[in-house]
């Protein structure tokens, strides 16, 4: 390496990278440890996903919203962070620092995008090695240790509404550690323990381009397919949750704290809509107006509309005799009326941690498992409404014809389906006489649509109208819809027109 005795001198800078570390260091936290960013899509409630394991495996898991019929649904060795799609069938989640999807089940496991790293060290022993200390000392000999690394992954993936892409955080990072320590002589590897007149210990570390941000990929292939956000040099945008509505929400983190924002979509400008300083894990409801997330650093469940506005703090007090408990990864149910977490409970001598839900009115907090992370709810198909059949509606009471001889007699309605009409008699009796009329009526309809059902009086039959002074019509309207095929009849009375008057002299 070619360092000077005085090379020491490099690690007066360390204070310099303190902020630097911290930053760097937690954001790589935030994306691969728990919290993670979901997605809350409307449905009806079906299962929940989850991770679980120890510090050194994890796999994700799923049980009914209760707690029942748990599933393990993968071996990997560090599985986390699941989030479904928008129709529950499909699962993403964060493996070794890349993002894989499934099938719900459990089947079709396919790596997205994969986690990468570098690292290479090389060690230097120099004498007469000046320290930093006030005086400084010169020790015989010091052991200079330099490792450099490479990092380049992915974590925190949520579902677009189409399911066609996910985003997720995307970081990058070049370090340099360097650590000095006095040695008993060249080429020791053994570091002088304190106590020794000659001991020294320092240290020295530097990151190169870290960054973290909210890009999208293809939820098939794992192509690159937009950039969300690019935050400014020094601040880490994480924990992404797509709304139903295509908005995406993020947690902003600076050298102050954190807060929440949103952007409309990938490129826009984001919005900050929590004031911070410690704000994370933001989910947004199924029908996009509340986010539910975690503040003051763990301490409190809370919710906000999605634009900002008043803060809503969901009660989970600490139980009798419990240090402290912390919640973190909120994830709305998809009809809206809950949100599961997961919660860890610090007890004098151990600690405790499972998946709770609790309402979105603060009522009911139950404790659904045992032991698990970072849950997401499923959302399922709702049954179907029931279908609504077309309808018509006979104008009421005597139906006077125009000069020529038309009038409408009935409006006809589609009800939730699309349907086919078609006439399939019109017979008028007037007097004694009995004939056929004239009709106009749309043939097909979309659902909802209306259409005025017509009829045209002439000829022969309009002068037997004429001639009795009023005549009862029989229609028949069959009709085709989801519900099949049936037919509605109209009985109107009509009149024919009104006699023309003749302009005559006074």
């Amino acid at each position: 390496m070619g360092l000077a005795p005085n090379l020491s001198r490099r690690a007066a800078r360390f204070s310099a990278f303190a902020a630097l570390i911290a930053a760097c260091g937690f954001a790589l936290l935030a994306i691969s440890g728990s919290h993670s960013g979901e997605a809350a899509f409307p449905g009806a409630n079906g299962r929940i996903a989850y991770s679980y394991g120890d510090a050194y495996t994890r796999a994700i898991w799923a049980a009914n919203p209760d707690g029942t019929a748990p599933t393990m649904l993968t071996s990997g060795a560090s599985d986390e962070t699941p989030a479904y799609s928008a129709d529950g069938s499909r699962i993403a989640f964060e493996r070794n620092g890349g993002i894989t999807v499934m099938n719900a089940n459990g089947g079709a496991v396919t790596e997205l995008a994969s986690g990468s790293s570098s690292s290479a060290s090389d060690t230097e022993w120099v004498k007469g090695y000046e320290t930093e200390e006030e005086p400084p000392r010169v020790l015989p000999f010091v052991r200079i240790q330099t490792t450099t690394g490479k990092w380049h992954g992915f974590g925190s993936p949520s579902f677009s509404p189409d399911g066609a892409q996910l985003a997720v955080a995307e970081w990058k990072e070049e370090t340099e550690f360097v650590s000095i320590c006095a040695v008993a002589g060249d080429e020791d590897e053994e570091c002088l323990e304190y106590g020794n007149p000659d001991a020294y210990t320092d240290y020295e570390y530097q990151c190169f381009g870290c960054s973290v941000r909210i890009v999208t990929i293809s939820s098939t292939s794992g192509a690159q397919t937009g950039v969300v956000t690019s935050p400014p040099v020094g601040d880490y945008d994480t924990r992404p949750a797509y709304s139903a509505g295509g908005k995406i929400a993020f947690e902003r983190r600076t050298e102050f704290g954190s807060a929440i924002f949103v952007v409309a979509s990938p490129g826009a400008s984001p919005v900050q809509v929590t004031s911070g300083p410690e704000d994370s894990a933001p989910d947004f409801s199924p029908d996009g107006s509340q986010i539910a997330y975690v503040r003051n650093w763990n301490g409190d469940l809370a919710m906000i509309g999605a634009s900002g506005g008043p803060v809503t703090i969901l009660p989970t007090p600490k139980p009798a005799g419990s240090l402290s408990a912390i919640v973190g990864a909120p994830s709305f149910s998809p009809d809206g009326t809950k949100i599961s977490f997961e919660r860890t409970i610090f007890n004098p001598g151990n600690w405790d941690y499972g998946v709770f839900t609790i309402g979105v009115d603060g009522n009911g907090l139950t404790k659904v498992l045992d032991k698990g992370f970072e849950p997401s709810w499923q959302p399922t198909s709702l049954p179907a409404p029931p279908l609504k059949a077309a309808k018509g509606k006979a104008r009421k009471g005597k139906i006077r014809l125009n000069g020529k001889g038309k009038a409408t007699i009935a409006t006809i309605v589609c009800g939730s389906s699309p349907c086919a009409l078609k006439v399939k008699a019109a017979k008028l009796k007037a007097g004694k006489k009995k004939c056929s009329v004239g009709t106009k009526l749309a043939k097909r309809l979309a659902a909802g649509k209306s259409t005025p059902l017509g009829v045209r009086v002439a000829g022969q039959c309009l002068a037997g109208l004429e001639k009795a002074g009023k005549g009862k019509l029989l229609t028949k309207v069959g009709i085709a819809d989801g519900l099949g095929k049936r037919t509605l009849t109209f009985k109107s009375k009509l009149l024919p027109p009104k006699p023309k008057t003749r302009k005559g002299k006074k």
